[in-house]
């Protein structure tokens, strides 16, 4: 009798466990980002971004003719980390989130040079 419990105890959990929805950050939606750049000559740069339990993704966005790649993660406390690609260009870009805007700064490389800059990031 008690095995039975414990296996149905067992089993409910496991089932609940994997019928919860994922964790849903107060970050979680759809941004318009900005990167503008201070140093180099990269100009300015619109993305789409879409944030999903607090991971980063583009959602639009060309550079140089590239679709633009985004990769990151942002924190419980809104701190984020993000790395670019663009065909053979590369940034990361470091920053902090509000449950409305977001701003960091950002640096890459390429085949024409180094650029640097700011990103700010509104929701869209």
């Amino acid at each position: 009798m008690i095995g039975n419990r414990m296996r149905v105890l067992a089993l409910s959990t496991a089932l609940l466990a994997f019928a919860a929805p994922a964790f849903a950050s107060p970050f979680d939606g759809s941004w318009k980002m900005v990167l503008t750049t201070t140093n180099g000559h990269c100009g300015i740069i619109n993305i789409g971004v879409a944030v999903a339990s607090g991971h980063i993704s583009a959602t639009s966005g060309r550079f140089v003719m590239h679709k633009i790649f985004l990769d990151g993660r942002i924190s419980g406390s809104g701190a984020t980390k993000i790395n670019g690609v663009a065909g053979p260009r590369q940034a990361v870009g470091i920053g902090k989130f509000t449950k409305v805007k977001g701003s960091g700064n950002w640096h890459g490389t390429g085949p024409s040079g180094v650029c640097s800059g700011v990103w700010v990031a509104d929701r869209a």
